[in-house]
């Protein structure tokens, strides 16, 4: 009986502990499972305000916790601007994590994703809080909602001893101006420190200024701005006595320097214009026409540019490069007005500068043939010198590049000299006259120069032409013959022939070629360097086959002009104007009694551009003392620099998480104008000419989203009804840099009860309450079971026993 006894609560006491087992894992009890132990989710700021080697110890910090507990389980996921992927706590960080920014709301989403995945017991943020993007607000409330426990353990840059608070600069300035920089500091101020500015220019130049301090909370330097176009501004802090540095901000501050005036005056003759407008108060920078490269690369700063019978040969091609751009990219206006030098006679036609004008200058009327002879010097100078040039090649090359823009009906010629003269393609169609001059011209350079029998023999091949105009081109490095000057002349002006001399390098002789040929129908072009020549026998041809039309020409005005009064009454005539025709689109408010463009606008991109074909000035001698004078004049340079409707502009950017918001107001006071579309383009850091869509959010205010290009400079063009508005924003890169300490938003969250401080205790314990579905630890049960099945048996074995006893 006693056996019984004891077998009986030997079974008793199994099943009490396999009932004890399954009850401790139905509650949330673990041993070998690693499934049932307590799973936290560590997240590890990686932006640069974190201290990368504070945020390690941090994390050892927590699995050393998890350690001493219940050996919780640990998954890693590091954030920045955007957050990795869930990670084993050993397992290497992923890249590209944006570590110049922080988003601590797109890091806990990601956290709340795995949640939902695979629930967890809490998570624990390893970060100073200090948010650069998202809402971080927003996502705790949602891991609340979630019943997601957050702790926080707070890992945080200190700030160094002395550092730089502000700088604070002028975002623009006019050339010649002194930039006046203020920086603040902050920390430490008992100690020397020396404050540093750069000011890098957008031409490469740079200069540097230094002051020295103690005890003061700012520090004011002076730069030059000497030059237009964008200053930025480096700022460093250093110690005077070592030379290190305590703070740096790069790119600080940025400074558009414009010009000293509003509008660049460029003057080839006339400049009548330009003393009414200095008369009425504009400002201008007036230059020579021959020293339009010197400002190709300030364009920018100014409102528009006067082209005053301005031909294309005084400035370079990058000149012209650089000024249709500005027109079409950034909203430059431009005012061209005739002369002797200008259109067609300036070599106008089909150059950079025509592309942007609202007419075309074309030689003389089209329904006008011309027979062209070209008579080339072949003396022995001409050919290769000791400099390595062939003058007689380059010749070659001009005849044929001009030859080649003659048109269908014109006539062509050649004659060749040295001491005698050779026909060398006789007058005939310039078509078939281009096809010999394509091949070799079977010649070459030798011998002395006489010009006499040359010219004898170009006459008397334009003498046999019937057409309605004749030209003779010579092209020649000296003039060493006694040529019967007045008898040539008697026949040139007898057969009505046209005569464009091209004088090469410093042995012509210009002064007999001008007695020769400088007559009213002929001209003399000297040409210095030999590589010249091609483009001044093309524009010298040109102008010669350029109309003006001369006389008392009567006014009439059809449309409205772009400015007010916008229609004017009783137009004096003017005294001549360059024959043009009106591109496609272009508006011809103005013209002549034969209907050819006088005043013509249009927009050329951006930009608004005008063409006064007879000039204001010598042509146009009754309009300057006429009453309305001053209004148009006025008018005129108003519209193509938007001065006053650009007033009427706001523009202002701002600095958004991930992108850049541009915000445009157009005054209330310009009710009508407003109407219209709004465009804008934008020069970003990483890429030039962005075009931006923007919408408009209220009567007269548009807005606009650029994509976050990334830190540095933004130039932003707003073209509207009112004109066109330019603005510079730099974006900086400090938000991670120049940042110190915790946020204190931290306190707040901690107020409102989103999160915690880290507990080392805690992360190893499971929560009592809604344990979120964490499965039961199989080992248990599995024990529990098998503790069971044990005291059945031994219950069993023991009646198995009695009953064999009995028997």
């Amino acid at each position: 009986m006693s056996g019984l006894r004891l077998r009986t609560w030997l079974a008793l006491a199994l099943q009490a502990s396999s009932l004890a087992l399954l009850v401790a894992a139905w509650l949330g009890a673990s041993w070998l499972d690693a499934r049932s132990r307590p799973h936290w989710l560590v997240v590890v700021d990686r932006s640069e305000s974190v201290p990368h080697a504070a945020a390690d110890e941090a994390v050892a910090g927590i699995v050393r916790a998890a350690r001493a507990g219940a050996g919780a389980r640990l998954q890693r996921l590091e954030f920045a601007g955007k957050p990795s992927m869930p990670l084993p706590l050993d397992e290497a960080g992923s890249a590209a994590l944006e570590p110049t920014s922080t988003d601590i709301e797109a890091a806990l989403d990601a956290a709340l994703a795995v949640h939902a995945a695979v629930p967890l017991d809490g998570v624990v943020v390893v970060s100073d809080g200090q948010q650069t993007s998202g809402d971080a607000t927003r996502a705790l409330r949602a891991m609340r909602e979630a019943r997601l426990p957050v702790q926080w353990s707070t890992v945080a840059r200190p700030p160094p001893p002395t550092r730089i608070a502000q700088v604070l600069a002028p975002t623009s300035a006019r050339a010649g101006q002194r930039l006046s920089l203020t920086v603040g500091l902050a920390g430490a101020l008992d100690r020397p420190v020396r404050v540093e500015a750069t000011a890098r220019g957008s031409g490469g130049e740079a200069q540097a200024v230094a002051v020295g301090t103690v005890g003061v909370d700012r520090a004011t330097l002076e730069l030059d701005a000497s030059r237009s176009g964008v200053v930025t501004v480096d700022v460093t802090l250093r110690d005077p006595a070592t030379g290190a540095a305590l703070d740096a901000w790069p790119d600080a501050a940025a400074v558009d320097v414009s010009p000293p005036a509003s509008i660049l005056y460029a003057l080839g003759s006339g400049g009548a214009l330009s003393q009414s407008l200095l008369r009425g108060g504009w400002s201008l920078d007036t230059i020579p026409a021959s020293r339009l490269d010197s400002r190709a690369d300030g364009l920018d700063g100014y409102r528009a540019v006067v082209l005053d019978d301005v031909a294309v040969a005084d400035a370079s091609p990058r000149f012209w490069s650089a000024l249709a751009a500005a027109v079409r990219e950034r909203g430059l206006g431009l005012l061209v007005l005739g002369g002797e030098r200008s259109f067609a006679r300036g070599g106008y036609r089909g150059s950079t500068l025509e592309s942007i004008l609202p007419v075309r200058s074309e030689p003389a009327a089209l329904d006008q043939p011309a027979s062209i002879v070209f008579a080339v010097d072949k003396s022995g100078s001409m050919a290769r010198g000791s400099n390595g040039v062939d003058r007689f090649q380059l010749a070659q090359r001009a005849v044929l590049e001009t030859a080649r823009t003659l048109g269908p009906r014109d006539s062509l010629g050649v004659v060749v000299f040295d001491v005698a003269p050779r026909v060398l393609v006789p007058l005939g169609p310039a078509a078939a006259g281009v096809a010999i001059l394509e091949r070799d011209w079977r010649t070459s350079p030798n011998g002395g120069t006489r010009l006499g029998p040359a010219l004898e023999e170009a006459i008397a091949e334009l003498e046999r032409s019937g057409a309605a105009r004749r030209v003779l081109v010579v092209v020649t490095d000296g003039f060493t013959d006694d040529a019967p000057i007045d008898a040539l002349r008697a026949r040139l002006a007898a057969a009505h022939i046209e005569t464009v001399a091209l004088a090469i390098g410093p042995d012509a002789d210009v002064a007999a070629m001008q007695r020769l040929f400088g007559t009213q129908a002929g001209s003399v072009l000297r040409v210095d360097e030999a590589a010249e020549l091609p483009l001044a026998m093309r524009s010298g041809l040109e102008r010669r086959r350029a109309r003006i039309e001369r006389g008392t020409i009567a006014v009439d005005q059809k449309l409205d002009l772009p400015f007010p009064p916008a229609t004017f009454v009783d137009w004096p005539p003017v005294a001549a104007h360059a024959v043009t025709r009106s591109q496609e689109g272009a508006v011809v408010a103005v013209q002549s009694r034969q209907g050819e463009p006088l005043i013509a606008f249009q927009r050329s991109g951006r930009g608004r551009v005008v063409a006064v074909t007879s000039g204001l000035g010598p042509w146009t001698p009754q309009w300057l003392s006429w009453r309305e004078w001053p209004r148009l004049a006025g008018g005129l340079a108003d519209w193509v620099s938007s001065a006053s409707p650009a007033e009427a502009i706001a523009v202002t950017l701002t600095d958004a998480p991930g992108a850049l918001v541009v915000d445009v107001d157009l005054s209330a006071g310009a009710s009508g104008a407003r109407d219209g579309p709004v465009s804008m383009i934008v020069d970003a850091p990483t890429a030039r000419g962005r075009p931006l869509t923007p919408e408009e959010i209220a009567p007269g205010r548009w807005r606009a989203t650029l994509a976050d290009a990334g830190p540095g400079l933004y130039d932003v063009v707003v073209a509207t009804p009112l004109g066109t508005q330019r603005q510079l924003h730099l974006r900086q890169a400090r938000a991670e840099a120049r940042t110190w300490g915790a946020s204190p938003l931290l306190q707040t969250w901690k107020s409102d009860r989103l999160i915690e401080d880290f507990d080392p205790g805690s992360i190893g314990r499971a929560r009592d309450a809604d344990r979120n579905g964490r499965p039961v630890d199989r080992s248990l049960v599995g024990l529990g079971l098998l503790i069971f099945l044990l005291g059945v048996v031994l219950d069993r074995w023991w009646f198995g026993g009695r009953r064999r006893v009995s028997g």
